[in-house]
């Protein structure tokens, strides 16, 4: 009689296998850290916002903003590392994940499996974007990747499908080398061009978790990862009172490589004045 009672979980998500194949080691150059942001001005701020313009922006929307706004002050850190050197990029594009919904198979009445899925939407030259242009531009990809018009996600995701899992491996890391290694545009073959961008940022508060701080992929070679948790009441001290203020926690994977603590140092700084001020560094457009 076996030890546990088991279910092969049939037709699993594409990214179950890139999970596979992405971490093959234990160690890595990651730094973790963790920035808690005030939003007391920012969450009106978003409630004019959509008065406004009638589009609802996210503290995902203005996390992105702000990195990209940091980043053109910090453009050491808009880096990758190929070849055992350090390329400066020229543009910075951001990589948000997006939680796909999927649907539940039943294996009895009272176990579910779900079917959901994980993707990703790049936006290039975010820097050039507003805050409205980024909204949209966010928008516009969710909506393609989970109706399943973009078939640039699709195609990879179906490549992964048909993978064994041994083989996930090899095709992530021939198609950084590819991609980045030998910078090769292959979007001939359906691969995206520069596929994972300068930072990664991922929404955890959406799903109800407050702190949690994502791994280095190593394909990517994306330097800097952004969580950003749920916003909640915590007691702060301001002016030596103890006050409830709504926090959102951003925790922070980077690079040691590429970025070191004095990076880090005045990128939180930049990031929490943006906070600070919405509609001066943000605006309405």
């Amino acid at each position: 009689m076996a030890n546990l009672e088991l279910e092969e979980l049939k037709d699993p998500p594409a990214f179950r296998k890139i999970a596979f194949g992405t971490w093959k080691k234990v160690k890595d150059p990651s730094v973790y850290g963790m920035v808690l942001i005030d939003m007391s001005k920012a969450i009106p701020y978003m409630e004019e916002f959509q008065k406004r313009t009638g589009l609802k922006i996210t503290p995902t929307h203005l996390v992105g903003r702000a990195t990209a706004m940091c980043l053109q002050k910090r453009p050491e850190i808009n880096a990758i590392i190929r070849r055992g050197k350090i390329y400066l990029r020229k543009s910075i594009s951001l990589f948000f994940q997006v939680n796909v919904p999927g649907k539940s198979t039943v294996g009895q009445e009272d176990v579910s499996v779900s079917q959901s899925n994980v993707s990703g939407c790049i936006i290039h030259n975010a820097d050039k974007l507003t805050i409205k242009g980024l909204q949209i531009a966010i928008s516009d990809k969710v909506v393609g990747i989970r109706e399943g018009t973009d078939k640039e996600i699709s195609k990879n995701m179906d490549v992964f499908k048909k993978l064994p899992w041994w083989a996930a491996s090899w095709y992530l890391d021939i198609a950084s080398w590819l991609i980045y290694g030998l910078n090769l545009d292959l979007r001939i073959l359906g691969i995206p061009k520069d596929p994972f961008g300068s930072v990664m940022i991922t929404n955890i508060g959406s799903l109800g978790i407050e702190y949690a701080w994502a791994p280095l992929c190593p394909y990517t070679r994306v330097p800097l990862i952004l969580t950003v948790g749920l916003v909640h009441p915590q007691a702060v001290v301001v002016n030596r009172e103890v006050v409830a203020r709504e926090i959102m926690p951003v925790c922070i994977t980077f690079d040691h490589r590429l970025i070191d603590g004095i990076h880090a140092a005045h990128l939180v700084k930049e990031f929490k004045l943006c906070f600070s001020n919405p509609e001066k560094y943000f605006g309405f457009e």
